[in-house]
């Protein structure tokens, strides 16, 4: 789409992005597009006018190619880069849309995706706010003791939460993914009469080509294999990367080396059926992930993928329950796609743009219109480099943090108390574990509620 001189900036029709909607990955392909499209600049030239495909009476004019530096040149802030435009509505566009792709809305480092997986024994908001804090991107969480109505009820921030509640008391499973990653729940119907089986099962879209399904599970113990748990793992799509995790309460030597008995008939078959359907257990064999009393360790909590790059699988003690909190982190496969969860705000108004913009021509090749995708990747390396050495950070002011120093050293205590109660179970360090703990969830709450009702107010 090209503008004319006489077109009106204010115009609705000729808006850049929605910022709403906007992501990394596609503020890339916008950017991309964007480039690809305005490179050709129309001339006009004297002439009849001609009629096109588009409205009554408009001309479409033939274009030439411009010197290299009409295309790539500092546009932000920049009144030289204005200047030299021979067109000057078109500098505004390039300079709103350069602007858009550095403000802070889209994501400009394109990182893994962080996954963490806990059984929380009872979801409350404090134990809801402690595991956002980690900075996961998607968060499966087992044994919520919720009803839909309650779990609908908590603040869940920067995540989309998708949950199933059993029908009585315990159980129920919840997903939670980050707003930043497009998301949508899978149906998946399980009859009454399966007690044994609970799941939620949600699509990730990691671009337009390319999903991930992560699935979040619970078998109450004793657990069975039921034509439902077939279903799961059988009928997603074969080609579709698929994140199973679970508190599965099976004991097998394949995930317990330590196991002094053999493993049942179920837990057999649960293994084979996993992997006949491609799946590869993730779980560092031998690494507890429930601890309880002196003498209680197993590894009930598994996490299984499915054409997937799984790295830096860890187990670690938490004060939320008797079982451990597992994060690990999905990668490669995702580099150039998946969004980073941080965001980096700079101060505009202290850039020092002489610098920014002799740094900026003194990175850029020579153009070549054969090679228009190496060219838009030059130009997005050699803008970031630029801002990144002449521009300097700045901060989002929207109050205080909700997770600050006070609350992690708190949280530190109390993990370490658990840790050295775990390793060598006596009275006073249990007593010690249950006072770190208290003081803990007694801080959260207060912050909690103190948080939710300024906001309320405000």
């Amino acid at each position: 789409m090209f503008l004319d001189e006489n077109d009106d900036v204010n115009d609705g029709s000729w808006a850049l992005a929605r910022p709403a909607t906007s992501t990394w990955c596609q503020g890339l392909v916008l950017f991309a597009r964007e480039a690809k499209r305005l490179l050709p600049i129309r001339c006009p030239r004297r002439g009849r006018r001609r009629r096109t495909n588009w409205s009554e009476g408009h001309q479409m004019e033939p274009f030439t190619w411009l010197p290299a530096e009409r295309y790539f040149y500092p546009l932000l802030n920049s009144i030289g880069a204005y200047q030299r435009y021979t067109y000057r509505l078109r500098a505004v566009f390039d300079a709103q849309r350069q602007k858009l792709l550095l403000s802070g809305d889209i994501e400009q480092n394109p990182g893994p995706i962080a996954v963490l997986q806990m059984n929380v024994s009872c979801l409350t908001p404090s134990k809801l706010a402690m595991l956002m804090a980690q900075g996961a991107d998607i968060i499966a969480i087992q044994e919520t003791w919720k009803s839909s109505e309650q779990i609908a009820s908590m603040h869940t921030g920067d995540y989309v939460l998708y949950a199933q509640s059993r029908i009585g008391k315990g159980g129920g499973v919840a997903v939670l993914v980050r707003k930043a990653l497009r998301s949508k729940r899978i149906p998946l119907t399980i009859p009454q009469h399966d007690t044994s089986l609970e799941v939620v099962v949600v699509q990730v879209a990691l671009d337009q080509n390319r999903d991930l399904i992560v699935a979040g599970a619970y078998m109450r113990p004793p657990p069975q294999v039921t034509q439902s748990f077939r279903r799961l793992v059988n009928c997603l799509p074969a080609s579709t990367p698929l994140l199973l995790c679970g508190d599965f309460n099976m004991h097998h030597p394949q995930w317990e080396p330590f196991l002094e008995t053999s493993p049942s008939e179920v837990a057999a078959e649960f293994l084979e059926l996993c992997t006949v359907a491609g799946l590869t257990l993730v779980n560092t064999p031998g690494e507890i992930t429930y601890a309880r009393g002196t003498r209680e360790r197993s590894c009930i909590d598994l996490t299984w993928s499915k054409h997937l790059t799984v790295s830096d699988w860890s187990a670690s003690v938490s004060p939320l329950s008797d079982h451990y909190m597992l994060t690990f982190t999905l990668h490669q496969a995702f580099k150039d796609t998946i969004p980073s969860a941080s965001r980096i705000f700079y101060s505009w108004g202290k850039c020092k743009w002489d610098l920014f913009i002799k740094d900026f021509d003194a990175q850029l090749p020579a153009y070549d219109y054969k090679k228009q995708s190496t060219g838009i990747k030059a130009f997005t390396r050699a803008l970031i480099t630029s801002y990144r050495r002449h521009c300097p950070r700045g901060m989002h002011k929207d109050g205080p943090r909700l997770w600050d120093d006070t609350l992690m050293e708190a949280e530190r205590m109390a993990v370490d108390s658990k840790a050295r109660y775990l390793q060598l179970p006596t009275p006073d360090r249990e007593a010690e574990m249950q006072r770190t703990r208290s003081q803990l969830f007694l801080l959260l709450r207060e912050r909690l509620r103190n948080t939710y009702l300024r906001a309320s107010a405000s």
